[in-house]
């Protein structure tokens, strides 16, 4: 590794040269680091690297060049050797496009259940099935990419929380899911990747293209070093000490050069510093070039030679013609495929080879074989899935409407509540393109290559439906948004001689998918949707009107919030195929909201950080991530803006108070690291990691309600006002499960050495924050804090 000040130079001075338009490339570059296998992998590594001394130089290439076949990625095959081909297969809600696999809650609904043991039980479970297709490396764990930057983000619905802390708590143990299910991770979508719009995949237009295939360059996210290491960068390290196996670069630039191609971002910090000993992957399409992207860090090229080579020439021939005159070194290769093959064998996959591959992502023109229908579902996922979709759900208003009072007259009202007309494959096949226009039925999932096909999706009205069944209720239903007078006739029961409903559901929903941001925060998009008009109707003719809002982000609800005619809002995000069972157990108290936001919600779109989502038309175009560390929750902290529903905030059947706050002095050794990071602090001694924990903070909580219920305690540090940080941040979450009325339980956070230090770009290294101590606070969301240390 370069020298410390080197290093720092090579980071910062790109930062000043991206923001001139003209800037595409870096003036330094870090040489790629040959990977030696980690504090887990070594054994690994050896074999892979007698293996790839065994190799043509044609074999090689064929590793880390994507080749032809079913699945979304592949690599070649080595017989002679044993090599499988290696298969790729998206996504971050289960197999896509498989049928009889299941559609899991969305990562933001899962994220919502602040339980570290749904998320891994989710990973867990998707990882089984994800072997049981034949997939080697699930392209899955949404690690930071977007982190939530923008609340605009079309794809933020993918990942976790908007906050680094929390999102690299989920990373770690989704990333032990899936590996625990044998099955190897692709971390994504590395770094500073919080927009669609520009972000431009190589000889592709999408919805925001103002200019041919590929004469428009990737949007350059221009990030200073502090923000990176605090913010972008923290989940990601998080990843690496779980052992993901893969990171996938991104579409867009960093600081002016291609993140595929940054030999900053790809050697220097996560090859490096976070001491990173698997493979870098480009996203499909993410690769302008051969020999920049290779020695920038990229390791294998995807899709390549796959769906007709589409996304040009690079690596294949251009590859073998560098190493082969020596541009490249032979050196470089060999890593390049040492690091594909070393996952391979540690996850056991080189001996223990998995079922036959049951995807064809490409279409028979370009693979022969077909997909095959092959049932992976375990009942027990069925299970699984409810639960979070149930646990996932947040209570965001309860006046007098929940639960539910065995009403015996019910209204469901809105298309989001029912089934697509033209069935679960009425989007598409691949990426659920819906078209607004249409009657798309509820919302479960949001599109792109992010959405995964149900395997049974119970919708809402069916769930509902059903309990109707055993109590012995009516149910109405309107399922077209733009049935205004239908809409009125039920809920006010003026077409029949029978009552006004006891309840009245109204179902909202507003897509999101990849390749297209949000242009506003509204539930209406234009006017086709209708989302937020059926709630004023309903609301002004239903004096129990509650809403269920499938979203994948923050919307604004001004217009109808304070209502006193809707007496509860219920959040289930986009809760995968168990939508409607998930609900039902909710709405009618099978259990208590345990949902926490993992988002803010702000009362209007100015509250949020000003242009984060960049239009820059230009041929090179530029997202100046002004706002630093203040997204989400910190943003509104600092500017003293009060939101509508603050991060962290969730309503419970039930109450709880918080006391007795203090710390335990005890310390122990990093006991989670997977693989070991090089992050260097000041002060450092020999068998120290940054990862130790120092001390825990305590608090005691008790559930003084009637209900049997879950509360998640969450920690945020204050740091020094002169280090100039956010005001407060997450550093702690728990969630205490199914305390019984009067029942006490104490909340423990362990600290570790990170998280109450900061990054110093002068020195390069994390320290302890100058001046008096840090203070911590304890309490039930971002902004409900009574206890102070």
């Amino acid at each position: 590794m370069k020298a410390l000040s080197t290093l720092l130079l090579v980071f910062l001075l790109p930062v000043a040269r991206a923001l001139a338009p003209a800037a595409t490339d870096l003036a330094y570059e870090v040489p790629p680091p040959v990977a030696d296998g980690g504090k887990s992998w070594k054994n690994a590594l050896n074999r892979a690297s007698t293996l790839v001394a065994e190799m043509t130089i044609d074999e090689k290439v064929s590793i880390v060049t994507g080749q032809q076949g079913p699945c979304a990625g592949n690599t070649g095959e080595i017989p002679r050797l044993g090599v499988p081909r290696i298969c790729y297969q998206d996504g971050p809600a289960g197999v896509r496009p498989a049928l009889g696999s299941t559609q899991f809650p969305s990562g933001v609904t899962t994220a919502a259940t602040w339980d570290v043991d749904l998320i891994y039980a989710r990973s867990r479970a998707m990882g089984q099935e994800f072997y049981d297709m034949g997939v080697h490396v699930a392209i899955s764990m949404v690690t930071g990419g977007p982190l939530g930057r923008s609340p605009h983000g079309g794809r933020n619905w993918e990942g976790w929380y908007a906050d680094p802390y929390a999102t690299g708590i989920a990373s770690w143990y989704g990333v032990r899911g899936f590996l625990d299910a044998g099955v190897q991770t692709c971390s994504k979508h590395y770094i500073f990747n919080e927009q669609e719009t520009f972000r431009n995949p190589f000889n592709f237009t999408e919805p925001y293209s103002v200019y041919n295939a590929s004469e428009q360059v990737p949007i350059s996210s221009n990030v200073d070093d502090k923000t990176n290491h605090e913010m972008y960068l923290w989940p990601f390290a998080e990843a690496v000490r779980a052992g993901t196996t893969h990171v996938m670069c991104a579409y867009n630039s960093v600081n002016g050069t291609h993140s595929c191609a940054n030999s900053v971002s790809n050697n220097g910090l996560l090859k490096g510093e976070l001491s990173f000993q698997g493979a870098i992957i480009s996203d499909w399409g993410g690769t302008w070039g051969t020999d920049p992207f290779v020695m920038g860090g990229l390791d294998i090229n995807m899709p390549g030679l796959g769906f007709g080579n589409v996304t040009g020439p690079f690596f294949d021939k251009e590859l073998y013609h560098l190493v082969s005159n020596r541009t490249i070194a032979m050196s470089r290769l060999d890593d390049m495929v040492t690091r594909a093959l070393t996952p391979l064998i540690a996850t056991g996959q080189m001996d223990r080879p998995l079922p036959a591959t049951a995807v064809n992502s490409v279409g028979s023109a370009r693979w022969p074989e077909p997909a095959t229908y092959r049932n992976v579902q375990k009942p027990a996922t069925i299970d699984l899935i409810r639960q979070i979709s149930a646990d996932g759900t947040v209570l965001l208003k309860n006046t007098r409407g929940l639960p539910l009072r065995n009403p015996q007259n019910i209204a469901v009202i809105g298309q989001d509540a029912g089934p697509n007309i033209l069935g679960p494959q009425g989007c598409g096949k691949l990426f659920r393109d819906c078209d607004i226009f249409n009657n798309n039925g509820t919302l479960s999932l949001a599109g792109g290559s992010g959405y995964a096909w149900p395997k049974n999706l119970i919708t809402p009205l069916e769930a509902i439906q059903a309990k109707a069944l055993e109590t012995g209720s009516l149910v109405q239903f309107v399922l077209d948004n733009t049935a205004v007078d239908t809409i009125k006739t039920t809920l006010t029961g003026s077409s029949l001689p029978i009552a006004q409903p006891d309840v009245c559901l109204v179902f909202a929903d507003r897509y999101m998918r990849e390749n297209m941001d949000r242009n506003d925060l509204s539930l209406n998009i234009g006017d086709w949707t209708h989302s937020e008009d059926i709630i004023r109707q309903t609301a002004a003719n239903c004096n129990n009107t509650i809403v269920v809002l499938h979203v994948g982000g923050p919307v604004v609800m001004e217009g109808w919030i304070d209502n006193p005619n809707v007496t509860a809002v219920v959040a289930p995000l986009f809760p995968g195929e168990q939508t409607g069972p998930g609900l039902v157990d909710i709405l009618w108290g099978h259990v208590s909201p345990s949902a926490k936001l993992p988002f803010t919600i702000g009362k209007q779109e100015s509250d949020y950080p000003p242009a984060t989502i960049s239009y820059d038309k230009s041929i090179k175009p530029q997202a100046n991530f002004t706002e630093k560390l203040l997204i989400d929750y910190r943003w509104f902290d600092a500017h003293n803006i009060t939101p509508r529903f603050e991060f962290g905030f969730g309503l419970s059947y039930s109450t709880f108070q918080y006391r007795d706050i203090g710390i335990l002095h005890h310390s122990y050794p990093d006991p989670r690291s997977i693989q070991a990071t090089s992050e260097e602090f000041i002060g450092r001694k020999n068998g120290d990691t940054i990862y130790d924990v120092l001390f825990s903070v305590t608090a005691m909580v008790k559930n003084t309600g009637q209900w049997v219920a879950s509360e998640v305690a969450q920690l945020y540090v204050e740091f020094p006002v002169e280090e100039e940080e956010p005001p407060r941040v997450l550093r702690g979450f728990v969630k205490l499960k199914s305390m019984r009325p009067g029942a006490k339980e104490k909340a423990t956070f362990p600290i570790r050495r990170k998280d109450v230090m900061i990054w110093d770009v002068v020195l390069q290294k994390w320290r302890f924050p100058k001046g008096q101590n840090v203070t911590f606070h304890v309490g039930t969301s971002s902004r409900n804090l009574p206890l102070v240390s």
